[in-house]
């Protein structure tokens, strides 16, 4: 009788455990936004911004493809001073990048001057152009 109230105890903890894991989940961070229309297939993780070489910022981050097709994307790092004032430059636009379905793929910016101090980071779907 003890046996088997052990066996449905241990088999309820497990059912109720495994309900809980269903998907991995990464870490937020409030400086990176993703847009609505790719919320659902993809994900960023693995934030990194620290000085490079030359005394500017470097930011790295990676996006990860959870759909089962290649998505196109389009990604900005904007760039703020110490007052959280956008920097404005060449870089500051929309870049292009294609994720292959279950890929994880690095993305790279470098900061356009030294006075930069923090940076935001958008990702949306590639938007047709007219």
């Amino acid at each position: 009788m003890r046996k088997g109230m052990k066996m449905m105890m241990a088999g309820a903890a497990v059912a109720a455990l495994a309900g809980c894991v269903s998907a991995p989940v990464p870490p937020l961070d409030t400086r990176v936004t993703v847009a609505e229309d790719v919320r659902r297939d993809i994900y960023v993780t693995d934030v990194r911004c620290s000085k490079g070489n030359g005394e500017f910022y470097v930011f790295q981050a990676n996006v990860v493809n959870n759909s089962r097709q290649e998505i196109a994307l389009e990604y900005k790092v904007q760039w703020l001073d110490r007052d959280g004032i956008a920097i404005d430059s060449i870089v500051s636009g929309w870049q292009k990048a294609s994720v292959a379905a279950k890929e994880i793929r690095g993305l790279k910016a470098t900061a356009p001057r030294r006075d930069a101090a923090d940076m935001r980071f958008y990702v949306r779907r590639m938007r047709t152009r007219d």
